[in-house]
């Protein structure tokens, strides 16, 4: 076996963590780019060497898609093109989703930015085009954050059938899909509706405190008011691209037809709140999320335990995974990337804590350990077979 390679990125600098081939023993490399806040990382492997793609923002100095062809030795953060049109009025506040295109269309990149964006690069992200076929959408003025701030691209996910069919997803906006490569758009959230009683109270009370935020903030025409127009965490299930996994900030979410019809699959959850959601990569299937607390005093972390529920059954039933994790006086949170698994047999689950933890649950997360050291607050965790790093 290869080992596992963990690209981290936290609100401070980028580290890569790396394993012997039993995942036993890991090395975590000095920080890079230090300074910099790295919402996602990826890794294009259909070039040799494999390039590292990094959503790179700097308070100083700006915004950008770092690259770097020597695993993180040297950097190139130039970033051409990466701006919304001046007609739209809006500027780019953050980098946020970061994918390699399909492996039909070499040199295709693509990124997600807040204001919700979309961009593609045709050279292996060395310059940038707007989409404006997304970016433009009638749809825009549905795309808003309360509370103040933007809404955000924060996924990117293409179906390994084809190039045609890309899924994005806008936090509070919804999912889209586009069946034809990028022309065309569709929203594929309006069918995954609560169904929780825990949510419906809490809509019902934000409705009594606030009788202004639906004229402040609309939703579509005929949208029924507890559907997930935020999925925290978008994914698509490798193994049967037609099924849909979403973390919303109302439940856990699954679709088996592409996003066309979704099931609420939080029954068994402690909470319908949480931000990241992992995929197993190939064999055995599960998806991994981990609750937290959602109560009107926004605390939002894990209630003590720290716990990650796992399904191997579509979300008809969930598992507690808690043997080696912190507690019972552990408080912290994992925020909606910082969760991954490695597509090594048996597969491995990785996540990264606002605490500056980074754990390994080995076995599809039967037992969990922590690796060395204790990083910044971490944002993202991407892993893969470290000989394709």
């Amino acid at each position: 076996m290869p080992g596992t390679a963990l690209l981290i990125g936290t609100r401070k600098a980028f580290f890569i963590y790396r394993s012997d081939a039993s995942r036993e023993r890991w090395e975590l490399s000095p920080p890079m780019l230090k300074g910099t806040s790295v919402y996602q990382a990826a890794v294009d492997t259909r070039r040799r060497p494999s390039r590292i793609l990094l959503a790179a923002n700097h308070w100083a100095w700006g915004r950008s898609v770092a690259r770097s062809d020597d695993g993180g030795q040297t950097w190139d953060q130039r970033s051409p093109g990466l701006g919304f049109p001046q007609d739209m009025g809006i500027t780019i506040d953050n980098v946020w989703g970061i994918t390699p295109g399909h492996p039909a269309q070499p040199g295709v990149v693509w990124a997600g930015t807040q204001p919700a964006g979309l961009f593609r690069s045709d050279d292996w992200g060395e310059s940038w085009q707007p989409v404006d076929d997304l970016n433009r959408l009638p749809d825009r003025k549905f795309w808003h954050m309360t509370g103040g701030g933007q809404s955000a691209l924060t996924a990117i996910e293409l179906d390994p059938r084809t190039p045609d069919r890309i899924f994005i997803n806008i936090a509070t906006g919804g999912c889209y899909c586009s069946e034809d490569g990028g022309r065309t758009w569709e929203p594929r959230w309006h069918t995954a509706i609560a169904t929780t009683p825990e949510v419906r109270e809490m809509f019902e009370k934000i409705a009594e405190m606030f009788p202004e935020m639906e004229e402040q903030f609309p939703a579509p025409e005929g949208v029924d008011p507890l559907a997930a127009n935020e999925f925290h965490r978008l994914r698509i299930d490798p193994k049967n691209p037609d099924r849909l996994w979403g973390q919303a900030h109302v439940g856990v979410f699954r679709s088996d037809n592409a996003g066309r019809q979704w099931h609420d699959v939080t029954k068994g959850l402690p909470s319908f709140h949480g931000f990241p959601l992992a995929v197993t990569k190939q064999g055995r299937d599960a998806v991994f999320v981990v609750p937290l607390e959602m109560e009107a005093d926004n605390f939002r972390v894990v209630n003590g335990q720290f716990a990650v529920y796992r399904t191997a059954d579509a979300g008809a039933t969930w598992e507690r995974l808690t043997r080696g994790l912190p507690g019972p006086h552990d408080y912290q949170s994992v925020y909606r990337d910082a969760m991954d698994t490695d597509g090594i047999d048996p597969e491995g689950v990785y996540l990264g804590t606002t605490n500056g933890e980074v754990w390994y649950g080995r076995e599809w997360g039967e037992s969990w350990v922590r690796l060395p050291g204790t990083l910044p607050p971490i944002l993202s965790v991407t892993a893969l077979p470290a000989d394709l790093l």
